[in-house]
């Protein structure tokens, strides 16, 4: 991820840029982050191996599996 897709998760999970005075919130908006975060980084690497799948000819069930384990399929 780069800066602007951080900033831009960030602001979709509701961000503020300063402390709020209950911890709680703060730690909410963290987990929704973090959870968000997570998430987005998961499917790039579901992307990759399914793109790495197809290139090999779908000779090599490895990278499949692994995107399947990722998804939550296996």
């Amino acid at each position: 991820m780069n800066r602007d897709e951080i900033l831009r998760q960030a602001l979709d999970c509701g961000a503020f840029w300063e402390l709020s005075e209950t911890p709680e919130k703060d730690r909410a908006f963290l987990m929704r982050f973090a959870e968000r975060v997570a998430a987005y980084e998961r499917d790039r690497c579901i992307l990759i191996l399914e793109r790495l799948h197809e290139q090999v000819g779908d000779r090599h069930n490895y990278y499949l599996h692994a995107a399947k384990v990722l998804k939550g399929e296996v």
